[in-house]
């Protein structure tokens, strides 16, 4: 039996426990299933530390199994996201950690197995477990990582990144993926591949590389730019009247150029033209949608105008985007 242990603490992100806890309760029901035992193969248990209740970010409390003190040995421990509104707040909320920290890193130094997921891998990096290696963490959080841990090099294109002892994932998908590769890695592909059918979970998502451009254009935190930007990329298919979104937020069109200008380096229509682009090969890697949905759905004026932008910007078609995408996940 392999023993997994969720590190539980307050503000902590609910899916960064209960998630891998379910593919583990899938995996051992598959396991009871196909070879007619009585006992799980995974022992999952949630840990505090004083081994009171947590309330997570989303507002649930989870019972926990017992205090950090008290806790058993375990072959892989689960860290969850940590809860923030910005920079600030992450940064404060980690610092609050410190005893949770100090148990971690006594783990770590006993070589025990650890998968961090989201702001989560912040907590891991203040182990010292990472120093030397390479980490993922959420997309919008590249810039504070590579600044506070200069020792750790940090992959903003994957959501994935896997070191000897150590998982670093930047999405929830992704985090799904780890355990079905540890399920993999510790009692074989057939069982891992069988719970992913059975939650429909796709693996092949490790690459983060269509959120790279909005995650440069938000290392800046200027409010009124951040508020614009929300509402682009909220409002992709709607043309573009910069007039319009000046007097939305309350400033003139000479500031909102100015000051959009300042933070981001590229203007407003430059940027616009970006998420766009960003977005149209998300959909083309990730969906099966025509070029005639994806048109629509991101607001070209027409195909025509999108092939001319592909072959422009990356030197062939969309079409050929697409199968090439295809090609490199195969």
């Amino acid at each position: 039996m392999y023993q997994v242990l969720g590190l539980a603490f307050d503000g902590c992100q609910a899916s960064g426990l209960c998630s891998p806890f379910d593919v583990f309760n899938v995996t051992n029901t598959i396991w009871k299933q196909q070879r007619g035992a009585d006992t799980d193969l995974y022992n999952c248990r949630l840990v505090s530390l004083t081994g009171e209740p947590v309330s997570c970010s989303n507002g649930m409390r989870l019972m926990v199994d017992s205090s950090l003190e008290d806790a058993p040995p375990a072959d892989l421990i689960v860290v969850p996201g940590i809860h923030h509104l910005d920079a600030k707040s992450l940064l404060k909320n980690l610092k609050s950690l410190d005893k949770e920290r100090h148990w971690l890193q006594r783990r770590v130094q006993q070589k025990t197995v650890i998968a961090a997921n989201c702001s989560g891998v912040f907590l891991l990096a203040e182990t010292g477990g990472l120093e030397g290696k390479e980490a993922t963490t959420a997309w919008w959080l590249g810039g504070l990582f590579r600044s506070r841990y200069s020792g750790v090099k940090h992959r903003a294109d994957q959501l994935l990144v896997k070191n000897e002892g150590t998982y670093c994932t930047g999405s929830m998908t992704a985090n799904l993926s780890v355990m079905l590769t540890i399920v993999e890695q510790q009692v074989g592909r057939q069982l891992a591949q069988s719970a992913a059918r059975t939650m429909l979970i796709d693996a092949s998502q490790s690459y983060a590389s269509p959120y790279l451009f909005i995650q440069e254009q938000t290392d800046h935190q200027d409010s009124l730019v951040l508020a614009v930007e929300s509402q682009l990329q909220r409002d992709i298919s709607q043309k573009l009247n910069m007039e319009e979104l000046a007097k939305m937020h309350s400033v003139s069109l000479r500031t909102l150029s100015r000051r959009f200008k300042k933070a981001n380096g590229i203007n407003l229509s430059d940027y616009h033209q970006r998420i766009r682009l960003e977005q149209t090969k998300l959909l083309l890697e990730t969906t099966s949608l025509s070029i005639e949905q994806i048109v629509e759905r991101v607001g070209y004026s027409s195909q025509s105008s999108l092939r001319r932008l592909f072959n422009k910007e990356l030197g062939l078609s969309p079409s050929n985007y697409r199968q090439q995408h295809q090609q490199d996940a195969g």
